[in-house]
């Protein structure tokens, strides 16, 4: 005799766990660059590079500019186009950018610890800007819909795979296929939004009942992500960057008029 019991989804990583085996490498090919981003807000951020530290500063209208220097890390992930990610410690705040350098545009996700009635909690906001010293045509970067249905297999490091499964526009499921015994029924359900950067090239950041969110910055040419996970979990703060290597697994077909929304 069996009983059904409801699926309890185990938190996405455990503590020791290598997410990072499989990580592109870190490029310093931003040393002595200055990048500057305008955001459809008014918000003008700058970033000048050294090979191991950034200094960032902000010119908004509301004269609330502000900066600071702090480590980095960069990810070449096709030329031209990077993924720089960095740590506001003293704020608690987390800053990954795609930069197209090509189309000059990138997008930004801001993830901020914040207090919400006595618990910690994390803020999420993603940003498309233009770079500022692209001449010609800009079109930001968009939301879109071609990842649904679609299956990943993401191979973090030997313990650490898993199935993504975007099961709509707002949905991610994830499974894990590999991971330490000890972790069982692991099976998850968070919300994502999923942007496009380029020819099969993908953002996604997703959030479950947890404060903690995922950033990949997915390339299904090259068959490799690369991302960060940041937030507070159960043990204290959570700051791992991460990276796979992608099997595309199929995807599903849907009837006339019946493709999720």
């Amino acid at each position: 005799m069996r009983q059904l019991k409801p699926i309890e989804p185990v938190p996405p990583m455990r503590r020791d766990m290598d997410i990072g085996a499989n990580r592109l490498p870190s490029t310093e090919a931003l040393a002595g660059r200055t990048i500057g981003l305008d955001y459809d807000h008014g918000l003008r951020l700058t970033l000048t590079f050294t090979p191991t530290r950034l200094r960032w500063s902000t010119d908004a209208p509301a004269a609330d500019a502000d900066g600071g220097e702090v480590p980095y890390d960069a990810v070449e992930i096709r030329p031209g186009t990077f993924f720089i990610d960095y740590v506001i410690a003293d704020r608690g705040r987390c800053l990954s950018h795609v930069v197209d350098s090509e189309r000059g545009r990138a997008l930004s996700v801001v993830s901020e610890i914040v207090d919400a009635s006595g618990k910690p909690d994390l803020r999420v906001l993603l940003q498309p800007a233009r770079l500022r010293d692209h001449v010609g045509r800009y079109q930001a970067i968009a939301e879109t819909r071609e990842l649904l249905g679609k299956r990943l297999f993401c191979q973090y490091g030997p313990h650490a795979a898993l199935e993504h499964i975007y099961a709509n526009s707002a949905t991610i499921v994830w499974q894990w296929l590999r991971s330490p015994p000890e972790l069982a029924l692991e099976v998850g359900v968070e919300a994502v939004t999923m942007w496009k950067i380029g020819e099969r090239l993908y953002l996604i950041s997703t959030r479950g009942e947890a404060p903690i969110q995922l950033t990949l910055l997915l390339d299904l040419e090259q068959m490799r992500n690369v991302g960060r996970l940041f937030g507070r979990g159960a043990f204290g703060l959570v700051d791992r960057r991460c990276g796979a290597r992608i099997t595309f697994l199929g995807e599903f077909a849907y009837p006339a008029g019946y493709a999720p929304g």
